[in-house]
């Protein structure tokens, strides 16, 4: 899980507190409309046990679907999955609460009116702190960009992008120089209407404090250069002003970590970083319950699929099996529905499909939209040959054509294969070599930051896909 950044830890706490002012006011609200306002205090002492599981849930499903924290990206769709979710998730635990306390820790009428209050509220309130409130100057995040090359301004493009939340100004661009060469900066200087300041290593604490930021995004070009501020940029964490390097800016606020900043340092401190360790156990029970439920939930939907499938081209099997690399690099038969003609690959061997692939058939089209192909992976889940999260499993014959031509493409393999996935849904259409090495970034940043949390709001976004057909590429 990505650690916490002290620059943005004030839209964090009053995500956190607004949702719980919401959450009081329409408790408030439910009991005082059931009970009558005079009943408010009682009720609320009389049922302290319900109303704590109640509030704990909430705050811990808003967590888990990473409602307080930085945006990657911000959609209104998004937004309400999420408090859909929380809602959803507070009701169960209070009903199994409930049932194994053998009694009912709130009443089904205060209960359902407070839920309605108070999503009625929390959504407004998320709304209009989103699209208002974090947008504003109260919140705005106050940047300096050290360097003045190509990959400073490409942080500043980045960090002041539209959907970054809340939002981001860059007031300045500081040029280091050698003392030797001190001399006053120009007036009037800019970069990109941004305005241009000067600092030597010695002058560079004074100067970023003059400028009162919250961000210190260091830009230089040179490594060298960066490590012989190494002291004075310590001094500035300290001081309260947050530095970040490219590497983490990119994983920050994009979500991602680009590849030419992967080496083998970066990949043995990311797998010691990694929650893998700690959270696989319980991903794998996470997969079994999902995978059950989904059996359940999906059968009609996948007996409809199966049977138009047949009548489509009664003389075609219904299922397409195809051998696929697990963790490791082991190999395993994936099972999906049929999508493309029988043969389709007899004269061209194994290929990526491509946007409007010829070979897909007009219902395999349909089944695709929605992802109502890959339902019969849910017995490769059941079997532990993939999770409900993970990097895509790929077909041994490309991903030993994509690990000799993209570096460090064999580290997807560490950790077990999804049906869906981070770089599934920040960029989920590939058929090139470009394309698979930018979903190994994104798969590189899901291994180092993966937790529960994380899964999370990746089975959340692809309800999108699978509800509206919709994906997205970034």
């Amino acid at each position: 899980m990505a650690i916490a950044r002290s620059h943005i830890a004030r839209q964090t706490f009053w995500i956190a507190v607004l949702d719980m002012l919401c959450l009081l006011a329409g408790s408030a609200l439910g009991v005082s409309a059931r009970l009558g306002a005079g009943e408010l205090r009682t009720y609320v002492f009389d049922h302290l046990d319900g109303w704590l599981i109640f509030f704990s849930s909430i705050a811990l499903a808003n967590y888990l679907a990473g409602a307080y924290r930085l945006q990657h990206t911000f959609s209104r769709f998004n937004l309400a999955v999420n408090w859909l979710f929380s809602l959803t998730f507070a009701l169960l635990v209070l009903s199994l609460t409930s049932y194994a306390w053998f009694r009912l820790l709130l009443g089904r009428g205060v209960l359902a009116l407070s839920v309605a209050c108070y999503g009625a509220l929390s959504l407004g309130v998320r709304l209009l702190a989103y699209r208002s409130l974090f947008r504003s100057r109260l919140f705005l995040c106050r940047v300096a960009v050290l360097g003045t090359g190509e990959t400073a301004r490409e942080m500043r493009r980045l960090v002041e992008r539209d959907y970054v939340l809340p939002a981001h100004r860059v007031m300045a661009f500081i040029a280091l120089r050698a003392a030797q060469h001190e001399r006053a900066s120009e007036a009037g200087s800019v970069v990109e209407a941004v305005a241009l300041l000067e600092a030597t290593a010695e002058s560079l604490d004074a100067v970023v404090r003059g400028l009162g930021i919250d961000l210190l995004i260091v830009g230089l070009e040179s490594p060298d250069d960066v490590r012989a501020l190494y002291p004075q940029l310590r001094r500035l964490r300290f001081a309260g002003i947050e530095v970040l390097s490219p590497l983490h800016v990119e994983e920050l606020y994009s979500g991602r970590t680009p590849l030419e900043y992967v080496d083998e340092d970066y990949l043995t401190q990311a797998s010691l970083e990694s929650g893998f360790l700690v959270v696989r156990r319980v991903k794998r029970l996470a997969d079994i319950g999902i995978g059950l439920a989904a059996c359940v939930f999906f059968a009609p939907i996948a007996l409809v699929a199966a049977v138009l499938i047949k009548l489509s081209a009664p003389r075609e099997p219904v299922l397409y099996f195809q051998t696929r690399v697990g963790q490791f690099g082991r190999p395993f038969r994936i099972c999906k529905f049929r999508t493309m003609r029988s043969g389709a690959e007899a004269e061209t061997g194994p290929v990526w499909s491509s946007f409007g692939d010829p070979r897909v058939t007009r219902l395999g089209r349909i089944l695709r939209r929605f992802r109502l192909d890959e339902i019969p992976q849910i017995v490769n889940i059941l079997k532990g040959e993939m999770s409900m999260v993970g990097p895509r499993p790929e077909r041994p014959e490309l991903t030993e054509k994509l690990a000799r031509e993209i570096p460090y493409y064999a580290e997807r393999e560490n950790v077990v294969p999804g049906l869906t996935g981070w770089a599934q849904i920040r960029y989920p259409y590939g058929s090139s070599v470009d394309d698979a090495a930018r979903k190994l970034e994104y798969d590189m940043y899901y291994i180092k930051h993966l937790s529960f949390s994380l899964d999370v709001q990746i089975v959340l976004s692809t309800l999108r896909i699978v509800l509206f057909g919709k994906e997205r590429q970034v």
